[in-house]
């Protein structure tokens, strides 16, 4: 029986729906645990329940293109290696991808050998290897955020959601987005929103003392809200998402 754990887990990210099939089924043949979506707002539902070692993005998606995805990715989960797979033959292009985080940029058509070959070196020369280390680092799990000097804080299971949930989409947030994450009701807009400005505001309070001054999360009026530093998601978002407490219940 083959041992899933042992796997190279290969997420691809390719909107027609024939070629997605088509590659994954590919993988799959070759021993990979592959699985695809079609753009970056299923990626992020994908990354909930799993995380690959190697991510294969094409560039034209719609709604988030490949270079948004790759650049938001990179910071989000170092560790996750990532291949661009795209028509986009040009030299700025190429660039581009590097910039944004690429690790191999391949052009479409690609010889099913040599992406295979390009999946098993990237896993294997990155095995164990967290990439460039992030200063911060959520653990949904252990309901904390470390910096790679030690520091830590603790966090309630509402901040780490409300965390994850900036940090994984890399752009601002807006607060019915973040009250959709919870088990309420929110027919109520104005009195959720109220109280997602309470914790909100506590958050930002717990980091900005215990970090010295360099964490904050920023408030974009009529927009939402963003992370102002790098946080790298370690695990899977937390398992269990709860209500969003009043201001004294934790």
């Amino acid at each position: 029986m083959t041992n899933l754990s042992n796997l190279i887990k290969v997420l691809l990210v390719e909107d027609n729906e024939r070629l997605r099939e088509e590659l994954v089924n590919l993988l799959s043949r070759e021993g990979l645990a592959a699985h695809g979506v079609g753009d970056g707002a299923e990626l992020n539902e994908r990354l909930k329940i799993d995380q690959p070692h190697v991510l294969i993005l094409d560039l034209n998606l719609p709604y988030e293109d490949g270079i948004s995805i790759a650049a938001r990715i990179r910071v989000a989960f170092p560790e996750i290696r990532i291949v661009m797979l795209t028509g986009r033959v040009s030299g700025a292009d190429r660039a581009q991808g590097y910039e944004a985080g690429a690790d191999i940029y391949l052009t479409k058509p690609t010889r099913p050998a040599e992406l295979l070959a390009v999946i098993r070196n990237l896993h294997r020369r990155y095995q164990g290897d967290a990439g460039e280390e992030a200063r911060w680092s959520l653990d949904s799990s252990k309901f904390v955020m470390m910096s790679s000097h030690g520091q830590t804080i603790k966090l309630t299971e509402t901040e780490v959601s409300l965390l994850y949930a900036m940090a994984i989409s890399g752009r601002p947030v807006d607060h019915l987005e973040l009250m959709s994450l919870f088990n309420q009701d929110i027919s109520d807009e104005k009195s959720c929103k109220n109280r997602l400005e309470v914790v909100i505001s506590r958050m930002r309070s717990k980091l900005r003392t215990q970090g010295s001054g360099s964490l904050d999360i920023q408030v974009l009026r009529g927009r939402g809200y963003r992370l102002t530093f790098r946080l790298a998601c370690l695990g899977l978002a937390p398992p269990d998402l709860v209500p969003v407490a009043d201001p004294d219940d934790d």
